[in-house]
């Protein structure tokens, strides 16, 4: 009998406990579970001028994966622009600096904005955040010359270059989005420091012709004057139309040329070339130390020195090939970095 009343007990435990887990479960049955929503991906309607850098910061985009439909038809809507080619009301073609948040298009209300990664080491920390007030130009040195100058002295001692350098140039070859930094003393043989990549820029092969076309120039020029209160952080501004490009105009009878075409920082541009900020701080650093006369500026739509100066485009003016054999002149001054092929050659004593 003892032991028939020691496995009721037991059994009714279980049964007890049994019966409050199913009691648990029709509870949570009744309560709304809690839900995943989407957001809708709408179409984008095209932005007002005035909303144009924001739009596009919103809405920047990576090569992997590809911008969307809707996308490629609000960027290709933009209205033109009011005002001459000044870059900071510019706005066509974006690249981004930082990783977009999760998902592409259609995206999970549940994920939290992303932070953006911090500046480079040294960077000025208002490059993050874009101009809070107007700059002098030494106001602007002040504060982004510590950290610029540190990382340009560790990129001139990687290259084993001298520094400070007296001379600067800077060779923009357009099919592979590079800007290189070269610099010597003197006198001396100009030295490769670093080849920076262009982040934006627009167009395709061949000169600048008119305002609006949205091509990059190609040439040789200066830097005319050191911009400390860009909306694209630092800038500074090539001297576009030099005097080959208004000769060439003036026999085709072309008169509006355009103008403001810049080098400055962030990821977008139309006919500038956009660096980013830590290399748009060193380059207008350096630039501001050695003297804009001291800086001579290439650019050209590829490497002429891998295979000298290519067969004109039928669809090019008649003078680009005398341009280009001047581009390459100009070029061969400075030496190019060994290809990755090359340098794998040299490896095995070749």
């Amino acid at each position: 009998m003892e032991r028939l009343a020691i496995a009721a007990i037991c059994f009714g435990s279980v049964a007890a406990s049994f019966a409050g887990m199913l009691a648990i479960l029709r509870y949570a049955d009744q309560e709304q579970a809690p839900q995943l929503t989407y957001a809708p991906t709408e179409p984008v309607p095209a932005p007002r001028p005035a909303d144009r850098e924001s739009w596009l910061r919103s809405r920047s985009v990576i090569l992997d994966p590809p911008p969307s439909p809707a996308e490629q038809t609000a960027v290709a809507a933009l209205p033109p622009s009011d005002e001459t080619e000044n870059p900071d009301t510019w706005s066509a073609e974006t690249h981004a600096e930082t990783q977009p948040a999760p998902g592409w298009g259609t995206r999970l209300s549940i994920f939290p904005p992303q932070r953006a990664p911090s500046a480079p080491p040294g960077m000025s920390p208002a490059a993050k955040s874009g101009p809070q007030k107007s700059y002098s130009l030494s106001e602007k040195l002040a504060e982004i010359s510590p950290g610029a100058t540190q990382r340009l002295t560790a990129k001139f001692a990687t290259a084993k270059v001298a520094w400070p350098p007296a001379e600067m140039a800077l060779v923009a070859i357009k099919d592979e989005k590079i800007v290189e930094l070269h610099a010597r003393q003197p006198g001396a043989e100009w030295k490769l420091v670093h080849r920076y990549p262009v982040l934006a820029a627009s167009g395709r092969s061949g000169p600048k012709l008119r305002q609006g076309d949205r091509q990059v120039p190609e040439g040789i020029y200066g830097i005319s004057f050191l911009n400390p209160n860009s909306r694209y952080h630092v800038s500074m501004r090539v001297n576009y139309p030099n005097a080959f490009d208004r000769e060439m105009a003036a026999k085709e009878g072309r008169s509006d040329l355009g103008g403001d075409i810049m080098i400055h920082g962030k990821a977008l541009s139309v006919g500038c070339l956009a660096v980013g900020d830590a290399a748009a701080e060193e380059l207008f650093v350096l630039a501001a130390q050695v003297g804009l006369p001291s800086i001579k500026l290439i650019i050209a739509p590829t490497d002429f020195r891998r295979g000298g100066v290519p067969t004109a485009d039928q669809s090019q003016p008649a003078w680009v090939p005398k341009l280009y054999t001047e581009v390459a002149a100009a070029m061969t001054d400075y030496k190019r970095p060994p290809s990755a092929f090359g340098g794998l050659l040299s490896f095995f004593g070749n």
